[in-house]
């Protein structure tokens, strides 16, 4: 879509040495002349025709070694490769190779401009890897020869990084262009950055670009024109759809006045407009004076809707000036077909989809991905239509197609609409095997996303991620017509795919760092991805074996042989890694839990698994126990679940927020009973006689403590509460919400720990962290400095700022400056439990509480820490934010900085703090804390707990686990802001359990239990402990 660095460069000229020329080149001078002429103008079957007019006249005016027998060749291989001819292209393009290499050198400037015209042709074709090879040779020689900094090595770069981002090499290639004025080397950043899937500072760099080409060259020149369909293009990956319709309006307007309606470049601006309106469902009606109009001034107008119109105008300019058979051409067919079929217009869509695929089999290949595509999309066609025979013909072989080629996203695609479009038919034991192999396919491509932002790798997954939901949603189809199939146990394998899957690219990094000073580690991890590389290599090279070579079955069946032994060798490689280093492989490559595994490996006696998938539609229940499973489903939506726990959780966040106690009333029993009823009862059979359930929650449910659920709750029940609330007068014998101390809690019954995902609990109990020495028994943060102070000159730094306003932490005093709320009392919470558990321990309060204690102090050596302050998970989740530098806040909308947030803590904000923000987020939990806890006590404000109105359950998902990552054997965290009385009492009487010997879940749920029997006075009044509220905020995440 980038066309400033997609077409070929031209090599110069050779002049004849003396005050004289000895030949007469006047001739070759002027084809030369009137070729480049073409091609500038967009007309390149007289190019072509010019150019081989060229040729013959510079083999006869210099000679077959000439360097102009070479200019030659390659401004005729340029007009080829415009027309789609890539064969013929590739043909001279390598002959001019051969000349330069011979005459100038093998490291000649000359040679590396011939090898980027050659890889152009290589990358079309899909020959993907050896335009790589050829790539990087031209980069080496023109790194050398003009330096870095040159615009020719800056174009090559940015080509390279395109090829390996087609290799699913992604962000591998690229480094910045710096702050030079140069627009190549702009716009090969630029490149660069979208490979990465960084559209917004790509969107900063061409808005960059054009300012340049509008002050240098004009607002109307063809240049500024590209400069304008570049930034169009990266509006529209980032979905700002009306700016795209804008600037694409603008390149359109700009090509048709200088390069004229009929030129190529025009064609593509009608195809990027169509396709933005496209997006917007901007097919509008055009009025008859409008149609006349532009029937008048010679355009092509065969439909009465705006988008038709510029597909149909693009068409026709493509066929006269590209021919026939271009690829470009197949493109805008495919484009037309979509809106055609959008419309119900079959009929006229199926042709196009038919003549598109033809022209894409014989220049491209059958095994080309975008042959793939365009099978796939037919077979929709077609089954739209109800010609379904023919759709799953066309579909299976798409399927095939996409085997063949190894080309994972093409397959996911195909497998997952094969499978769909039998599962639609009732043949579902038919469909299973497709959707397992699309499911198969998007874990490898979600792993190819490394390197990515978050950002995208979490939109990624949010355009794939429904395959995992509609494959668990055909498993229970074929378990209510087999019940004793295995399906449910399917069920649970491919949910366990699909749990904070945000988070492993993190955790990935992390833990390369951590093992990447051992060298069988490095050695392993070398070959893995050697192989790796080959097996994409080899894959390309299937894809681009040419459909009329005449050895070309022997070629496919040779690296398909070579590509069955490469794969062989990884699978050896990846086995030896799981044996020596199974962390590290259960992050970059996590393999889903098996019902076979809980039972036999992972659950102990005395233990049962709950864990959960909400359907939109349905929610499943599974409990697990070592010898027993059973899968329930219920009709409840997705969204009813959420809103039952929103409603508990918006009455607690307004008393967390300082408002009334007694707005805890809203909090209605039967409500609390709802969610036992249809989350618990299903397999309470499997709950008897138990006293620990690991619970693994799905989205909101991750946001609720289930031991606040009631466990019955009938007429006389209800007739109890509704008395002891009657009675209830704030008075010690009848406290405010006693009413809630007396209800049948599921936590009365059971102990709870929670995980963020299947996958967690096999880190903890089958690769737990080897303990080293310890010589603290606690390590505590508490009270830590927020408060900014003009006599000290403490203040808080503007990146700080930043961070907390993106974290939605506090609100605003004088000079913008964020209010944190002291926590003094968390101070004495940390010499309390030091007390308790004596021994050797460190407290850090006040300016003591940095990051830099955190990161680089003592924490390894603790066996119990204890961060008394405030924690953050933020409103919409998204992993891997950037900090932003000092001042570049106000440029960013609040929105979308608070859209980034990472989960975090925040220790002293003000002061001098050597370097650190005060913000401990979750990707520096994973990079730079090292743990070895039995207990890691996260006494804070919203530390597992979201708001009501985000329980998405990803904020605590991603911050314990992180912690788990680090370390920490187990974990206490608080769902929600408590009264500071409350907060000590728990936190206390747990470490004085387990000071006692008690295990830290025992100890956690009993000091709850005797919370929940307290009370407490404000001013003339009594309160009781007995409501949720106050017991049940704190959770034990861990084994």
């Amino acid at each position: 879509m980038f066309g400033a660095h997609d077409a070929p460069a031209q090599a110069s000229r050779a002049r004849q040495p003396g005050r004289a020329p000895v030949i007469d080149d006047r001739h070759w001078q002027d084809l030369a002349d009137r070729t480049e002429d073409a091609l500038a103008k967009g007309d390149f079957g007289a190019a072509e025709r010019l150019g081989q007019e060229l040729v013959k006249e510079g083999l006869r005016v210099f000679g077959a070694g000439h360097a102009n027998a070479a200019a030659s060749y390659s401004l005729l291989g340029s007009a080829l490769f415009r027309q789609g001819k890539y064969a013929g292209a590739e043909t001279q393009f390598r002959r001019a190779l051969e000349i330069y290499e011979r005459r100038s050198g093998a490291d000649s400037v000359n040679v590396a401009s011939a090898l980027n015209n050659l890889a152009l042709v290589l990358e079309r074709v899909g020959d993907f890897a050896g335009a790589e090879v050829l790539l990087r040779r031209s980069h080496r020689i023109l790194d050398i020869k003009l330096g870095p900094g040159h615009p020719d090595t800056a174009t090559t770069l940015s080509n390279l990084g395109r090829v390996l981002d087609s290799q699913g090499k992604l962000g591998a290639a690229v480094g910045s262009a710096g702050a030079s004025e140069d627009t190549q080397q702009l716009v090969a950043q630029a490149e660069a950055l979208v490979a990465k899937g960084r559209y917004r500072e790509a969107e900063t760099v061409h808005h960059r670009v054009l300012a340049i080409h509008e002050r240098t060259l004009g607002p109307e020149h063809p240049t500024t024109a590209t400069s304008l369909s570049n930034l169009g293009n990266v509006f529209y990956l980032q979905g700002k759809f009306a700016d795209a319709e804008r600037v694409h309006r603008r390149a359109l307007a700009i090509r048709e006045k200088v390069l004229g309606p009929d030129h190529p470049d025009t064609a593509t601006s009608l195809n990027n407009l169509a396709n933005v309106l496209m997006e917007q469902g901007k097919d509008q009606q055009l009025a008859l004076a409008e149609q006349r109009a532009r029937a008048a001034s010679g355009q092509v107008v065969q439909s009465g809707t705006e988008i038709e119109t510029l597909y149909r105008r693009a068409l026709s300019i493509q066929e006269s000036s590209l021919g026939p058979d271009h690829p470009a051409l197949a493109t805008t067919l495919n484009n037309l077909s979509a809106l055609l079929d959008q419309q119900g217009k079959h009929a006229e869509s199926e042709p196009l989809q038919r003549r598109a695929l033809a022209i894409l089999e014989k220049g491209l290949g059958p095994l080309h991905p975008n042959t793939a595509s365009t099978l796939t999309t037919l077979a929709v066609s077609l089954d739209r239509q109800g010609k379904l025979v023919e759709a799953e013909q066309t579909y299976r072989r798409a399927v095939e197609t996409s085997r063949r080629a190894g080309n994972p996203r093409t397959l996911l695609l195909n497998s997952s609409r094969l499978g769909y479009a039998l599962a639609k038919r009732g043949r579902y034991r038919e469909a299973l095997p497709f959707y397992r192999e699309a499911i198969e396919t998007l874990d490898l491509l979600y792993v190819s996303t490394r390197g990515l932002s978050e950002e995208t790798r979490a939109a990624f997954l949010g355009q794939y991620g429904n395959i995992y939901l509609e494959t668990i949603k055909l498993l229970l189809r074929l378990h209510r017509q087999d019940a004793k199939g295995g399906y449910d146990r399917q069920v649970l394998e491919v949910a366990s795919r699909n749990q904070s899957r945000v988070f492993t690219e993190l955790m990935r990094q992390a833990d390369v760092a951590k093992f990447s000073s051992e060298p069988e580690f490095l050695d392993l991890r070398g070959r893995r991805n050697a192989l790796q590389d080959r097996i994409d290599t080899l894959r390309q090279s299937l894809v681009t074996v040419a459909p009329d070579h005449p050895d070309a079955e022997a070629r496919r069946t040779e690296l398909s042989s070579q590509l069955a032994v490469s794969a062989e060798e990884l699978g050896r490689i990846e086995e030896d890694l799981w044996k020596t280093y199974p962390r590290f492989m259960e992050l970059t490559n996590p393999r889903p839990v098996t019902v076979e595994q809980l039972q036999r490996q992972l659950l102990r006696e005395g233990e049962v698994l709950l864990t959960y998938v909400l359907l939109p539609q349905e929610i499943v229940v599974f409990a697990v126990t070592r010898n027993r499973l059973r899968m329930v489903t219920r009709p409840l939506k997705r969204e009813d679940v959420a809103q039952r726990v929103y409603l508990v959780r918006r009455a607690i966040d307004k008393v967390a927020r300082g408002e009334s106690v007694l707005l805890l009333r809203q909090i209605a029993p039967d409500l609390l009973h709802s969610l036992y009823r249809d989350l618990v009862a299903p397999v309470a059979g499997l709950l008897a006689g138990r006293e620990k359930v690991i619970v693994v929650g799905d989205g909101p449910l991750h946001t609720i403590p289930f031991a606040l659920f009631v466990v019955r709750y009938g007429a006389a029940e209800q007739k109890a509460f509704q008395l002891a609330r009657d009675r209830s007068d704030g008075s010690a014998a009848h406290p405010f919400l006693a009413e809630y101390a007396q209800l049948d809690y599921l936590g009365n019954a059971f102990r709870f720990a929670y995980l963020p995902s299947l996958s967690a609990l096999v880190s903890q109990r089958l690769y737990p962290k080897p303990r080293v020495g310890r010589t603290r028994d606690l390590v505590a943060f508490a009270n830590p400095d927020f408060t900014p102070r003009a006599a000290t000159g403490s203040k808080i730094a503007a990146s700080t700022a930043a961070m907390l306003d993106a974290l939605g932490i506090g609100g605003s005093g004088r000079d913008g400056v964020p209010i944190i709320p002291a926590l003094r009392e968390t101070a004495v919470e940390a010499e309390q439990i030091a007390a308790i558990l004596g021994g050797s321990n460190t407290i850090y309060t006040e300016n003591r509480a940095q990051e830099t204690a955190a990161k680089f102090g003592e924490l390894k050596a603790a066996r119990y820490v204890l961060f008394a302050t405030h924690g953050f998970l933020g409103g919409e989740f998204l992993p891997a934010a950037e900090v932003l530098p000092e001042g570049a806040a106000a440029h960013v909308p609040r929105a979308r900085r608070r859209s980034l947030a990472q989960p975090s803590l925040a220790l002293t904000l003000v002061g001098d703090l050597r370097g650190e923000d005060g913000i401990l987020t979750m990707k520096e939990v994973i990079e730079d804390i090292e743990l070895n806890a039995d207990l890691v006590a996260l006494s804070a404000c919203n530390t597992a707990g979201e708001s009501a109105k985000a329980n998405n359950g990803e904020g605590f998902a991603g911050l314990t686990r992180a912690f788990m990552f680090a370390g920490a054997r187990s974990l206490l965290v608080s769902h929600w802001s408590v009264d500071n009385l409350s907060t000590l009492a728990l936190m206390t009487a747990t470490f004085r359990n387990v000071r006692r010997g008690a295990g830290v879940l025992s100890a956690v749920s009993d000091a709850e239990r005797a919370l929940l029997g307290a009370s407490y006075s404000s001013g003339s009044y009594r309160f009781s402990r007995g409501h949720p509220f106050f017991w049940a905020p704190f959770v034990y995440v861990g084994d």
